[in-house]
Parts: C-alpha cells; structure tokens; sequence
C-alpha cells in the first residue's frame, strides 16, 4: 500500500490543501489540466487512511462512466491491501440514481425490474401517446420534456419559464402517465424519481444521510437544476460535501447545465472554503495565453489563470483557408509531413464538419478515426436485440413490444396491432396476456394469428429458459426465432456489413453476467448507464488522426490540436444569439484549446458548403479576442463579402463556381487537384445513380427524416443487384445503410 503522506507530499500547495481541508464545505476550482483526479482520488484515500472514514460511508460521484472507472481503478491503486477498497461508492449521478431506485423504488411504486428509456425509447412512448403525429413532430416535444426534468419540473408544475403552451403540457402529463403506467423511467427519473423518493419517504432520507458522511462531486460545472437538488437532498447536517469543478468548461447548457451551481456553491453552503488549481500540467505557455485571453471576456466566471511550469513552445497558428476542402488539405500537409497521426487532433462544432475531412484522408491515405460516430448500442440490428430483451424483463413494455412485434415482418400490421393492444385494460398493462386473450378472441386474420402465436410461444419458451439459469442461451433463442439473424443475414450479404456479428457480440457479452433474471437486469441496466460498454473503443486505442466534436474532447488531450470552423454562424452557431449562449461557446473555444500539449492551429474558411449551399464566412469573434502577439498567421484574412462578390480561387485549382454550380461530387465525376507544395495528385471522384434518371426513390442530395437518426441526406445511391441501397449521412454526423424500397424515411422538401 502506497503511503499516503508521500502522496500528499507530491502534490503542489493548492492540490495539498484541497486534500487536506475535511471540516468546511469545499469548493475546487480546477482549472484545465490541474490534476483534479488526483486530488478527487489522493483526498478518497486520505480519508479512508488517515480520518479512519469507512468505504462505504464515501460517495464520489462524477458525470461519466469513465472517469468513475479510471477514479475506482487509482483508488484502488492507492489502498492496495487494504480489503475495504471495493467499497467505495464510485458513480455517476444517473448510476447512483439507478442504485438508489433498484433499493428504494417500491417505495413510491416502481419496480426494481423497472427498464431506462434511452432517447429514442422516449420518443417512441410519446409517439404512442399521440399517432396522429410524426415522429419529427413530436421530436422536439420530448427534447423539451427531456430538459424541463432536467430543470427539476414535472408535468404539474408552472412551466411558464420554459415558453411552452397548453399543448406541451398536455402532451407531457399523457407522457408521464403512460411511463408510469408501463412501470419504466426515462434517463432523467434517474434523477428526479430519486429527488420524489428523498422528498416524500423520510425514512430513506434518513437512511442516506446515515450512510455516507462524505460526498465529492466532479465536474460540478455540468450539474443540471435536478442535480443539484439531489446533491441538497444528499448532504445530511454532518455530512462533508466537496465540489470540484470549472466554470471555465461548463459547456453543456444544452443538456440542462447549469453554470450557476458552481458560481452559488459558496452561498448556498455557509463557510465554504474555496481552493484554486490555476497550474497546468499539460500544455505550453503560449497555449494557455491563448485559453486566458478569449475566456476572460467572459463576465459569469469566477477569476482564475492558467499557468504552467512547462515551456513557452511555439506560436499557435491561424490559418486563413478558401473553403472546407482548403482546410482538410492544409491539415493533411502538415500531418503528412511528419506522420504524427496519433499524436493528433481534428476539433470541429459540428459533426457534419468531418465529412471534407474524411474524405481527403481517405484519398490521402491518411488513417483516422471518427469519435461521436454511430455507437455499437445505438446500432439497429443491436437496439433490435435489446429490445427483445427488455421486453423478456418487463412484459409492460410497450415501446419495445411494438418494435419487435412485426419485425421482421409477421404479419402484425397495424390493425392487427390495433386489435391486440385493445385488450390492455382486462390484462393490466401485461402484453404477452394481451396476445394470449387476442388470440382466444379470434378476430386476427389467419396470418397475423399465425406471428402472434409464435411470438407468445417464443416469449413463453425464453421466460421458461431465464428461470432455468440459461441466460446466453436464452438470448442466442431470441435473436434466432425472432427471425433477427435471417433478416440481417440477408443485409450483411447485400451491403458487406457485419450486423449478424454484433448480435453475436451482444449475446456473448452476457456471459460475464449472472445467468439469472438479475443478471440480465445488471448487464441491461449497465448498457444503458454506459453505451460504452459493449463495442466501443477509446480513441487512444486505434491509430491514425481522432476526428472529434469539441463537446466529446472533456478528458482528453492531443500533442497538435486543428481547431477547425472558427467562423460567425458556425462557431459560435447561428442560435448563439444572447449572451448567456456566447458566453458558451466562448466556453467550448476554451475547452478546444486546452486539449493541446504542444502545437494549437487555428482555422477559418472564407466560404462553407452548408446543406449542400455555399455560404461566404466571417472570421469568428473569438479570433478577434485572441492577442495578434500571440499567434503566427497564414493566409489573408477574409473581410466583408457582398453577396456573390468574392472570386477567388480555391486550392482545388478552379475558380470558384456560383452557389447553385459548386456541388461536390456528380454523376459525371469531377476532377478535384490537391496540391502539396510542388506536387499535386489528382482524383477522379464518380457516383454512381441507382437506375435511370427519374427512377430512383432516394436521389442524391434528397433530404430525409429517419425515426431512429433524425434528419439527414442521401450522399451513395448504388444497386445490390436488382435492389436500390442508399447512404444517408445525418445530422449528428452518423452514416446508415438503407434498402430504397424498404427504407423507413420521410422525403423533406428543400429550405
């Protein structure tokens, strides 16, 4: 076991006396790269070996999965030995939530088999509450339902502040109701059924404050509004409670952060002693110059500086570039000059910004990886099987129960569905029953009684083989009979994809696992609680350049960051409009910044393709914050364009074409020259159309709304002998496989 007074004596004078200080409520302000985990972990061990405070009584509680993990694992670490070390709880605030609730919940009536609605879940029960609407429509009446919990503010509550109608809240009190009724939560119960708990059971309010008698709370800055009355909940009169966090990087105000918490901790907790970690560990000194001098513009801040004991190193640099195929290009000749691929970074607002990059690093040769790319639990084929599962542990899953019901296709079709559903009253909610009674009553044709005869029977045998101890087994049944295995079988050969694969990924991962009831609530709880789980990989782990939003960079760092877009409109984004909203943004330039160790390029473009529209740009304000002094600058900066004015020319060795003629990419193909210096290579881009003209059902560049990804467009269409397969790119950045004519997307009109 290490000795903990040589770790305390590691640390520097204001780590020291952060870990050190146990009496008063503490507020940590870490700033970038400071070492807060080790202080978190130093002061855990610190407690437990020196004020003899059990394990058990100690919940640190932190905002991702990962960093709970790598916190347990250097506790860990620093106890060696010592048997109580497992003890220690280590969480998220929504894994706590969930273990709270998994003990708690029959309290206020919910069950501890109770399944966590992911987003798309969510949106499917709304959907059901309301079919007279399209998914797209009520898609942002669940993202605001989503953030009024989030703001602690339940369906009877005044929700004025949220500038909301009579019909939201109609819609939300339908929502709520069905969620109980069904006996599930959605991601933020996690939180706010637990605050209902706390709140109307004393006797486990109680039990809490008895329990732990210190709480640390991480990355404090990102608290929503119901988080921060859980902590209030949470902290009993001779409870520790320590905040550790920096307002500096509160970027996720869209999710329901709420920078405030962290700003009000002194007040809110009398006698607060508030420690500064303002020395850097990461970066050089002109890189934090460049942090300090954009984000003390900021006014809802409290007043710190970055400093570093490393070197000065070089100038960042700010390239001027023509357009985002001038951008990717510039970046790959500076990492084609050293290789220095995994040492590298490529930061952008938006996911779509990764397209111009991908593609010239595919031509280059350039390895990289997508990080914020489509999941492997968000993956259809995989949602598909979970579903079947989560079905298996509540069968008042109605959600899950109408995805798999009909898929693959059973001869369930909606009137079919219709008549099952109508028997939901006489069965209490229990669907496999509302099949049983369906089927008694006789009123489904030959074909939809036939697929619901042998779903019940499939359902029956599963339940019979989970009470038998045969998990894997069961699961391995499921995703066989259900007919998931033929059907992506049948893909997988048409497209070359690997979807059978991750079935039999998600089937052997369960058996780590209890083969019981309970072990396969744990490992679906677990999934939910951390997509990360299963089929994800850290992005230290794979070679080449990480392409990364600068939302999805906390925790990480880069030797050479390009920091990409730095123009009005798109960074800060055009919805940026009031102060608060910039002062976001300038917030997430900061976080951006301070992911670099050594070399920081910074990139604006004169002219942007945005929904296949060229738009001329303006540098961002924040380069206008940023000290000349500071950085080295390339290329000439653009000024004000009048519309249709500019006539440059690009680095692709054309003279720019009108908005209407600079597509990328036709059914002619075009020529695109790269230049690298003295040499240029040139590549012939071609697509290919489906059919004939007129005959395809998804042209390219048609705009499409997906249930599953929202809206996106078609980027390939091509034919798999005589079937039509599409690509479609969305919103979030993520590509997904279709079959035209099966293909369940909206067609959008143009803006």
């Amino acid at each position: 076991m290490a000795d903990i007074d040589h770790l305390v004596g590691q640390l520097n004078e204001q780590q020291k006396e952060a870990v050190l200080e146990n009496s008063k409520p503490l507020l940590v302000l870490a700033g970038a790269g400071s070492g807060k985990t080790r202080v978190i972990t130093t002061k855990i061990a610190y407690a437990i070996e020196k004020l003899g405070i059990p394990p058990y009584k100690i919940l640190a509680v932190t905002f991702t999965n990962k960093a709970a993990n790598e916190m347990k694992e250097r506790v860990k670490m620093m106890l060696d030995g010592n048997p109580t070390a497992d003890e220690c709880n280590i969480r998220t605030f929504h894994s706590f939530g969930a273990w709270l609730l998994r003990r708690f919940g029959s309290e206020i009536g919910l069950g501890s088999n109770f399944t966590i609605y992911d987003d798309d879940d969510s949106l499917s029960l709304l959907a059901s509450c309301f079919p007279t609407y399209k998914k797209r429509e009520l898609d942002p009446v669940m993202r605001k339902i989503s953030y009024a919990k989030d703001r602690g503010l339940s369906s009877t509550d005044n929700l004025s502040s949220l500038k909301v109608d009579s019909t939201f809240k109609r819609m939300y009190e339908a929502y709520e109701q069905k969620l109980r009724r069904v006996g599930n939560v959605d991601f933020a119960d996690l939180i706010g059924r637990s605050i209902e708990l706390l709140t109307e059971k004393s006797q486990v309010l109680s039990w809490v404050h008895n329990r732990f008698s210190m709480i640390l709370v991480d990355e404090y800055q990102d608290s929503n509004a119901a988080q921060f009355n859980l902590l209030k909940q949470l902290v009993g009169p001779n409870c520790f409670v320590c905040v550790v966090g920096d307002d500096d990087q509160s970027i996720y105000r869209f999710r329901g952060a709420e920078v405030q918490n962290i700003l009000s901790f002194p007040s809110l907790y009398p006698g607060t002693r508030t420690v500064k970690l303002e020395q850097n560990y990461r970066s050089t000194q002109n890189i934090l110059e460049i942090a300090n001098s954009v984000i003390r513009n900021n006014k809802g801040r409290h007043d710190k500086r970055l400093w570093t004991a490393n070197t000065k190193g070089s100038k960042p640099n700010v390239l001027y570039v023509q357009d985002e195929q001038d951008e990717a290009l510039r970046v790959s000749n500076i990492l084609l000059a050293d290789k220095q691929f995994n040492q590298s970074a490529v930061l952008y607002r938006t996911n779509a910004q990764s397209v111009a990059f991908e593609t010239v690093f595919k031509r280059l040769g350039i390895p990289y990886k997508v990080v914020g790319a489509l999941q492997f639990y968000e993956r259809e084929e995989v949602k598909d099987a979970l579903a079947l599962l989560f079905l298996l542990t509540n069968t008042k899953d109605e959600v899950n129960f109408k995805r798999m019901i009909n898929k693959p296709a059973r001869g369930i079709g909606p009137g079919a569905l219709e008549t099952i559903l109508s028997f939901s009253s006489q069965t209490d909610g229990n669907l496999l029953a509302m099949l049983s009674l369906a089927l008694e009553e006789g009123s489904l044709s030959a074909k939809a009684k036939a697929g619901a005869l042998h779903f019940l029977k499939m359902y029956q045998h599963a339940q019979a083989m989970l009470e038998g101890g045969e998990l894997v087994d069961c699961a391995n049944f499921l995703v066989r009979e259900s007919g998931l295995v033929d059907h992506y079988t049948e893909l997988d050969s048409l497209n070359s994809t690997s979807k059978v694969e991750n079935l039999e990924a998600l089937v052997s991962a369960l058996g780590s696992y209890d083969s019981s009831l309970e072990g396969l609530l744990q490992f679906l709880e677990q999934l939910s609680l951390d997509p990360t789980t299963l089929g994800s990989e850290d992005p230290r782990d794979k070679e080449g350049v990480t392409l990364i939003t600068m939302h999805n960079t906390k925790g990480l760092e880069f030797d050479r960051v390009f920091v990409a877009g730095l123009e009005e409109e798109l960074f800060p984004g055009r919805s940026s409009e009031s102060d608060d909203d910039v002062e976001e943004e300038r917030r997430i330039f900061y976080v951006a910044v301070t992911r670099a160790r050594r070399d920081l390029y910074l990139l604006c473009a004169r002219a942007r393709r945005i929904w296949g529209k060229t738009s001329f740009q303006h540098p961002s304000r924040f380069l206008d914050e940023v000290d000349p002094s500071l950085v080295a600058v390339q290329g000439i900066r653009p000024g004000s364009f009048a519309q249709g004015g500019y006539q440059g020319f690009s680095s692709l060795g054309e003279k720019r074409r009108t908005a209407s003629e600079h597509t990328f990419g036709n059914s002619g193909g075009n020529l695109i020259q790269q230049g690298f210096g003295s040499k240029a290579k040139t590549f012939t881009m071609q697509t290919t159309h489906a059919s004939k003209e007129g005959e395809a059902l998804f042209p390219l560049g048609q705009r499409v709304y997906s249930d599953s990804y929202g809206e996106g467009e078609v980027v390939e269409v091509r034919m798999s002998g005589d079937r039509e397969v599409i690509e479609v790119r969305f919103h979030t950045g993520r590509k997904a496989t279709f079959i035209s004519k099966f293909a369940q997307l909206e067609k959008l009109g143009s803006d």
